[in-house]
């Protein structure tokens, strides 16, 4: 954060990001938690998504019809995901009363404290899809290869690849900023001298 000449407290996208990074580095135990969650479930919808794709171009069917039961687990884990993180996200908030009674003590406004939080989940669910589709990708070519064959692989264009990691990426993304969303307005409407006072 910092002061304009009008006096008014600035605080940019950038300033955002370099505080939730040195969050993230402070609590990188939590944060390793929260990306996990988020890279198993986006790592589970890769998984089956594309040996889906895999399997069909070797068929010449364009899809194996994957059971729907499968597709319920996904939904679950996403659903547990969302839970995970928004609960994560509500223990650092608590965790963060002090810090965030002094930000709004020096300036900082709720659109401010709000914008910390939705950035810090972002990076997390950003980092988290990333590679949640790496390690879906890996286990949709091992599982497809070794059941028919590698060659079934070469037969899924790279622009369908690339759609697939920005479409679960993607929503690993949003996800993770709606997950956060209630603990970044709790967060947001802290009174700051509540905040001061309030001891874990």
């Amino acid at each position: 954060m910092s002061g304009d000449q009008s006096g008014r407290v600035t605080f940019r996208l950038t300033d955002a990001v370099r505080l939730g990074l040195d969050y993230i580095k402070r609590r990188f135990s939590r944060s390793v938690i929260n990306m996990a969650s988020i890279a198993l479930a986006d790592s589970f919808l890769t998984a089956l998504l594309l040996t889906d794709l895999f399997s069909g171009s070797q068929l010449n069917s364009g899809s194996i019809g994957v059971d729907s039961p499968q597709f319920w687990l996904v939904l679950v884990a996403l659903v547990v995901m969302v839970v995970g993180v928004t609960n994560s996200m509500l223990i650092s908030v608590y965790e963060r009363y002090r810090e965030i009674g002094t930000m709004k003590c020096i300036g900082a406004l709720d659109q401010h404290i709000l914008m910390l939080f939705i950035v810090e989940s972002s990076i997390q669910g950003l980092s988290g899809g990333i590679l949640g589709y790496i390690l879906g990708l890996l286990a949709a070519i091992i599982s497809t290869g070794f059941t028919i064959g590698f060659d079934s692989i070469q037969g899924v264009s790279t622009s369908t690849l690339l759609f697939s990691f920005l479409a679960t990426t993607i929503l690993s993304l949003v996800l993770s900023v709606v997950a956060s969303i209630y603990p970044a307005l709790r967060a947001s409407r802290l009174d700051p001298v509540e905040a001061l006072q309030y001891e874990l």
